[in-house]
């Protein structure tokens, strides 16, 4: 309703502005709904294929037509509104909630593509169950923009009623509508209480969970193996959910891991236990957290590195592609025994090893690769190498070593110092701003 009227009343410049935003954060929602304009931008625009969902652009929309909103109070508490302005403003959104409760099919067809794996006495409730929802929340609608209309009428009318009562209404009728909404979403069924475990071991997790060595990982094939979390609140796992997977995990995923298993995979991604629906599986042979190879064979693309890791003996052989032979800067081969291990386990962000060997070689990590992790050899940064298509990998040199992996992310450093500095310069302003004013009001 304010949004609306904010149309009608706010000056042309502000108004065009967020009315703009407000179309352009609806139009970037459509998504795949609408290809010709959001294609472009997910193949063109930086970091736009980055967002979760393109329905995160309605922060943009709802924002702006908060901003329209107070823009409009504003005009109404300055009294500058017309009682016309209010009946356009009250009639147009009214009428248009009137309209979905004469009219609900103009809202779509209540059905999903879900609904077609229901039987069609099932499908038929929930349709009507949708539309009741509709016609409830818009009859609700009407009643808030009525009480917001005779509110505003009665503020413009009585000329001695202070602009705070009026602001005061409005807060109740928002914070009622507010509310109401979202107590559907979190109310009191959704709280426990503190002592309460929501999570609680299995007898396999209780198994696994009695080796006294921390540093494994397991797969849990007794559950939706990569859409579930669980698994994670007890162990490094390897597989459980996350809605923005690394695309070379999961190609492994897809290449090894769904299907038949493939155990050379799980062995180097140092899978020491597996959960299946008989029981808990010990798999004596997972890698460990890192090793040492004799030698190291390239590959020229990554299709070519994927299939090789299959059937490899990855304990003694690492597959690099080609893109990374101008960083190395030794021959990568091992004759004599050498050994590492993972010493502390500070945060999944820093992880610490100690090596020792008697030649220069190559150290291959049970960890994935990803451009934020920096690598140190006693303190000094070295390059990272990127093994067997999704682990990391080292030249370590000869002798004993402390080895030290830090999650650092240069672009998110730089975005936060620039964060700073920009709201820093806001709050300046804004105090700059409120102090002219005051010098011009006292002149």
């Amino acid at each position: 309703f304010l949004f609306v009227l904010g149309l009608l009343v706010v000056p042309h410049k502000e108004r065009w502005w967020l009315l703009a935003i407000v179309l352009i954060g609806i139009v970037l929602s459509w998504g795949r709904n609408f290809p010709a304009v959001n294609n472009w931008l997910f193949d063109h625009l930086p970091l736009y294929n980055k967002f979760r969902t393109p329905s995160m652009s309605l922060v943009m929309t709802t924002t702006a037509m908060a901003m329209m909103a107070m823009l409009a109070l504003k005009e109404v508490i300055d009294r500058k509104v017309t009682l016309k302005h209010i009946g356009i403003a009250g009639g147009i959104t009214a009428g248009l909630c009137l309209l979905f409760v004469l009219f609900p099919s103009l809202a779509g067809s209540f059905s999903a593509k879900v609904d077609a794996q229901m039987p069609d006495w099932l499908t038929s409730a929930i349709i009507a169950d949708r539309q009741h929802m509709l016609t409830a929340d818009a009859w609700r609608s009407v009643v808030f923009i009525l009480l917001a209309t005779v509110g505003i009428v009665v503020y413009l009318r009585a000329e001695k009623m202070r602009s705070i009562v009026l602001v005061s209404i409005l807060g109740v009728l928002i914070l009622g509508d507010l509310w109401t909404v979202d107590k559907h979403f979190l109310n009191d069924s959704h709280f426990v209480a503190k002592k309460q475990k929501l999570i609680t071991p299995t007898d396999a997790d209780k198994q696994i969970m009695a080796d006294t060595d921390p540093d494994y990982r397991v797969l849990n094939l007794a559950s939706n193996t990569f859409n579930e979390s669980r698994t994670s609140y007890f162990h490094k796992s390897v597989g459980g959910y996350s809605p923005a997977k690394l695309r070379r995990y999961q190609d492994i995923i897809d290449y090894y891991l769904s299907g038949r298993i493939n155990m050379n995979v799980l062995n180097m991604l140092n899978t020491r236990y597996v959960i299946t629906q008989q029981g808990v599986q010990y798999n004596p042979e997972a890698f460990g957290n890192a090793w040492f190879v004799n030698s190291v064979k390239w590959v020229n693309s990554p299709n070519e590195e994927i299939e090789a890791i299959g059937d490899a003996d990855l304990k003694a052989v690492a597959f690099i592609d080609t893109c990374w032979q101008n960083i190395v800067q030794g021959a990568l081969t091992m004759t004599q025994p050498a050994k590492i291990e993972l010493t502390r386990y500070a945060n999944p962000g820093n992880l610490f090893y100690e090596s020792e060997s008697a030649e220069d070689g190559l150290a291959v990590f049970s960890e994935v690769y990803y451009k934020t992790w920096k690598a140190f050899i006693d303190g000094q940064e070295v390059p990272v190498l990127r093994a067997n298509y999704i682990l990391r990998a080292l030249e370590v040199p000869a002798g004993k070593h402390t080895i030290e992996f830090r999650c650092e992310d240069d672009l998110l450093k730089q975005t936060q110092i620039i964060s700073l500095i920009a709201s820093c310069v806001i709050v300046l302003v804004v105090l700059l701003l409120l102090i002219f004013r005051k010098k011009i009001e006292k002149e």
